[in-house]
């Protein structure tokens, strides 16, 4: 081949190279600008603009007057864009010092203007482009920022960003903290807020954002914004007045029992909506917090406010009634290898089921329940499932747990002779307050049991977006023979029994103490740790309000219900019931004759023959069920009980009740001498009943 063929050659493949490359390029041309140009194209906007969510202002949360429990306040926070496409180096140096100055004295008093100034001209060197200028600013202070020197001329030309963050306030702070719960950043949601989110959230929005650095974008001008859509708000059924006292009042008896936590809650009879729950415990500092939801999710042993449903369980049987005998042997009974103690030993003997309820005997109601259901006890948890005692409350926050009953076919590993002398005094079972609350508030209700609610509608404005009506759980749970006798025990529980340091003489309250000791079983505990409670509903012939209030682990100035949680009732019942004093107060001046149950209380000992006298003289049905000498009396729907009165000739018996004649008669047989202080029925006595005499000499107290 010549010297010229060789060079074409060389051309020609090189020539070819060439155009492979070109061809190849101009294919990746078409392939990138034709078949995958709407990718890079989108890649390419999002390198450098994209559309950032918007988050919607948050619903308010609203008590049941309209005010505020929880709101969304805006909080601003101030940048600037240095490198505004219109900020022109003659408009930065026009207005940066008077910038600087309003920045100094409004919002950085601590710094010099020079230092300020020395910052946003840095940041201009730098071309920063998100450059700090202020947080937390509120509505007003915002717009006065925006009001400055430079800043006024808009974000083109003054280069002022402005953020906005919806920051969830509480007015009322720590009122019913923990039921409203909590929305914020890195948080697990609780309470309403969390219950109710799909309403309160609304709907994002979305704006056009350009990237100016890692991480950092900026709103850009001009371009239509998407609108977030605020959320609804939710009206629960709180009563702030009514809340306030029981948190008061909660707060002032775990501080004066030095106890550890404490709930109280409120509920309209008619309807289940709550109108105050208030949780209190010490945080670290010391101060009374809502840090746990006891009310709705600490369930524990109950005590004796659980003797109501056993009462009924008894009533509904049909094998026993308010006067149906128990021997309270003093105060203790045995069994099989425990033994079952009332909260003292007091030394009554014979007594009834209505005494036993009134007074709050263990013993009593114990002894009589177990001689009814002891052969068939699922008869008795049976009853417990048709009162709804076996179910939750399906109140609308979470952490509910299920109620905790033993089953004698379900639980027969667990199930013991003891198993239901105690359940009937409310041991081994637990229930939250607020399960006990809802079983307390269906007997107000007539036997209604209702569901407990917190929240009544939710609005936009004044729109009604969704009702939330009442829901019946239970349509009857008691008979009405039944429901007569228990409210009327119940009111006598306050009128003379356990809580008569709550009576008041302007309205009627029907309710139960309770004294729960937590560690009842455990072997060796030296200390005692109680739960104190009370549960009721007022005015008791018309019940418009249910409170329990439960006190835990009280440690000074007294632990029995009584003591501890019937107080902070009465005081929450008395902010329920303002209206109505008014209303009475004018009628309650005028002397009322004293009842014939306060005349003659529950209790009373003497000479059966002469009771029999008095009685028919006066014209009360008199119902001896035997026909001993001595007898204890007591009063029922019907007129008056009695049972016989035995006492051992070995140990000092219990004279409260008695007359001074009597109770001379009878200790005449002891050998003993009586020395009177005062004048009507004996209710002291030197010598405790049950113990063994030690003196000849016994002083007797009388009123």
């Amino acid at each position: 081949m010549d010297r010229r063929k060789e060079f074409l050659v060389r051309v020609y493949v090189v020539l070819a190279f060439f155009m492979l490359i070109a061809g190849v390029l101009i294919w990746k041309a078409f392939s990138i600008n034709v078949v995958q140009g709407d990718v890079w194209r989108q890649k390419g906007k999002e390198l450098y603009f994209s559309l950032m969510p918007v988050k919607a202002e948050r619903g308010k949360i609203l008590a049941e007057d309209g005010s505020p429990l929880a709101t969304s306040q805006p909080i601003f926070e101030i940048r600037m864009d240095t490198k505004a496409s219109g900020l022109t180096q003659e408009l930065f140096n026009k207005h940066v010092d008077s910038l600087a100055d309003n920045l100094q004295r409004f919002l950085y008093p601590g710094k010099s203007k020079q230092a300020i100034k020395n910052n946003i001209v840095i940041g201009r060197k730098k071309a920063d482009r998100y450059l700090f200028i202020a947080k937390d600013l509120n509505y007003d202070q915002m717009l006065t920022v925006k009001s400055f020197p430079l800043f006024r001329l808009g974000p083109n030309k003054g280069g002022m960003i402005t953020i906005t963050e919806n920051r969830r306030e509480k007015p009322y702070k720590n009122f019913a903290s923990r039921t409203i719960g909590l929305d914020r950043e890195n948080a697990e949601p609780i309470g309403l807020e969390k219950s109710f989110d799909h309403f309160l959230k609304g709907h994002e929005g979305q704006r056009v954002m350009r990237k100016v650095g890692p991480n950092i974008y900026i709103p850009v001008n001009g371009l239509e914004e998407l609108t977030a859509k605020k959320g609804n708000d939710v009206v629960t059924t709180l009563n702030p007045g009514i809340q306030e006292i029981a948190e008061l009042s909660l707060a002032d008896a775990i501080t004066k029992h030095n106890a550890e936590e404490g709930c109280a809650i409120v509920m309209d009879v008619a309807t289940g909506a709550i109108k105050a729950i208030a949780n209190l415990s010490w945080n670290n500092e010391g101060e009374l917090v809502e840090n746990y939801n006891f009310a709705i999710g600490k369930s524990s042993e109950p005590g004796s406010t659980f003797k109501l449903a056993s009462l009924i369980a008894l009533l509904e049987e049909g094998k026993a009634d308010t006067s149906t005998a128990v021997d309270l042997n003093g105060g203790a009974c045995r069994f099989y290898d425990r033994i079952m103690k009332d909260s003292k030993m007091h030394g009554v003997g014979k007594s009834n089921l209505a005494y036993s309820f009134i007074q709050s005997s263990n013993v009593g109601i114990s002894k009589i329940a177990n001689a009814v259901f002891e052969n068939n006890p699922g008869r008795f948890v049976n009853y417990l499932k048709r009162f709804g005692l076996m179910d939750k409350t399906g109140i609308e926050l979470e952490g509910e747990p299920a109620p905790l009953v033993k089953d004698p076919q379900k639980n027969k590993s667990i199930w013991y002779g003891t198993t239901l002398p105690w359940m009937s005094v409310g041991y081994e079972l637990q229930f939250t307050p607020l399960q006990i609350l809802s079983f307390y508030n269906g007997i107000a209700n007539k036997g209604k049991v209702m569901k407990p609610y917190l929240v009544s509608e939710i609005i936009n404005g004044t729109h009604t977006v969704k009702k939330i009506d009442p829901v019946v759980l239970k349509d009857s749970v008691i008979s009405q023979a039944s429901l007569d006798k228990v409210i009327e025990l119940m009111k006598r529980v306050v009128e003379n029994g356990t809580a008569k340091n709550i009576k008041s003489d302007v309205y009627s309250i029907a309710g139960k103490t309770g004294t729960a000791v937590s560690n009842y079983f455990e072997k060796g505990s030296e200390k005692k740790n109680y739960q104190s409670s009370f549960a009721g509903f007022f005015p008791a012939d018309d019940p418009k309000f249910s409170c329990i209030v439960v006190v835990y682990n009280p440690q000074e100035a007294g632990f029995y219900g009584s003591e501890v949680a019937a107080p902070v009732f009465k005081r929450i019942a008395d902010r329920c019931m303002r209206t109505v004093f008014t209303k009475t107060a004018a009628i309650n001046l005028i002397p009322k004759p004293m009842p014939v149950n306060e005349r003659l209380p529950v209790g009373n000992k003497g000479f059966a023959k002469d009771f029999e006298m008095v009685f028919k003289h006066i014209g009360l049905p008199f119902n001896h069920i035997q026909h001993s000498n001595w007898i204890a009396t007591s009063t029922g729907e019907d007129g008056i009980y009695a049972v016989d009165w035995n006492f051992d000739k070995q140990l000092m018996p219990d004279l409260r009740g008695m007359g001074l004649r009597d109770a001379m008669y009878v200790m005449d047989g002891y050998g003993v001498k009586l020395i009177p202080h005062g004048i009507g029925k004996v209710t002291t006595q030197s010598i405790s009943p049950g113990l063994q005499i030690s003196s000849k000499l016994v002083e007797l107290y009388l009123e």
